[in-house]
């Protein structure tokens, strides 16, 4: 076919035209806000952040009157805009301890003349330091400090519900081996008032058991009882004012509400073990000891050896400055 009688071939279509992007201002290194630039120079000179060139944007009104720009009149300005740095907090934080206690409930008191004593109040004395570690230097009181009770967990053992042996005689007790415990937080509503009346409160019914176990019958949170400031805690206005009730409780038969302890009440017939659980809230004292020695000798082969200084003594009880850093088990 000559060339001529051809069909022409057909042109590609023109490539469409793509919108023109914005044009995008240039964004500070490390996002930081920028400002102008004297202030930008002036602030990391005063921080010492010599060699480094400061992020600006190429935008020249932002830079002038930008998000964060303060004009600085004097370099002593410059301290009334960033925190303190000046001194150190060395002593801030309370120790939240546990402290577990063991006693034996029971009705009897060889001083009460026969009359049962079935309500256990429990005391703690809010001002003693559980993380006292010497008063020798300087001793002026500051180391006492209101220990609280944040938080109380009371549990029971229960009664045996089967006994073993040749002369224990017929497991027909389980019944008489069920008990109610009784618990409660006494509160007031003046501090010199020596009546007190129930706040939180709690019975359960402690079962027999084969397998004894701990029974749980009480559980309050007193910041919650007594944040109020309606509700205060009961303490002793005659032997010791630091002396707070944390519960009461009591152990009765669960049929009639009476003393369950039977016999006589002076003395009984057996006892309930009780563990309580308390969570403390122990601030750190001002002022602290730690026993240490700054010794002084001419070599550092013998750090404790005198050639011809004062001769070395032990540590003594020296003020060192307290604080609570973390939990840890490195001993393990």
């Amino acid at each position: 076919m000559p060339a001529s009688a051809r069909p022409a071939r057909k042109q590609p279509p023109a490539p469409k035209k793509l919108p023109k992007k914005a044009e995008r201002v240039p964004k500070p290194v490390l996002g930081k806000v920028p400002c102008c630039n004297e202030h930008t120079r002036f602030v990391m000179a005063a921080r010492g952040c010599v060699g480094i060139t400061p992020a600006v944007a190429e935008n020249i009104e932002m830079n002038r009157v930008g998000f964060g720009h303060q004009d600085i009149q004097d370099p002593s300005a410059l301290y009334t805009r960033m925190p303190g740095t000046t001194g150190s907090v060395t002593t801030k934080n309370e120790l939240g301890l546990v402290v577990t206690d063991f006693f034996d409930y029971n009705s009897s008191d060889p001083s009460a003349g026969g009359v049962a004593q079935e309500v256990t109040n429990y005391f703690w004395s809010v001002d003693q330091n559980l993380f006292e570690n010497g008063t020798s230097s300087p001793f002026d009181d500051r180391e006492r400090t209101f220990c609280r009770v944040r938080k109380v967990d009371v549990f029971v053992l229960p009664v045996k519900g089967f006994e073993i042996g040749t002369a224990t005689g017929q497991n027909n007790t389980n019944a008489t081996g069920q008990f109610t415990v009784n618990c409660q937080v006494p509160g007031v509503s003046s501090v010199n008032s020596q009546a007190a009346i129930a706040t939180d409160t709690q019975v359960t019914n402690v079962l027999p058991q084969i397998d004894t176990f701990w029974k749980k019958v009480f559980s309050c949170n007193l910041q919650k009882t007594f944040q109020s400031g309606v509700i205060r805690p009961y303490f002793d206005t005659v032997v010791d004012n630091f002396a707070q009730c944390i519960f009461q409780m009591s152990i009765v038969d669960p049929t009639t509400g009476l003393n369950y302890f039977p016999g006589t009440d002076t003395v009984p017939d057996f006892s309930v073990r009780v563990k309580v659980v308390l969570q403390i809230d122990q601030p750190i004292a001002t002022i602290q000891n730690a026993k240490l020695k700054v010794f002084r000798n001419e070599s550092f082969i013998t750090p404790s050896l005198a050639a011809n200084g004062t001769a070395f003594s032990a540590p003594e009880d020296e003020y060192v400055q307290t604080n609570l850093r973390r939990k840890q088990d490195f001993m393990r």
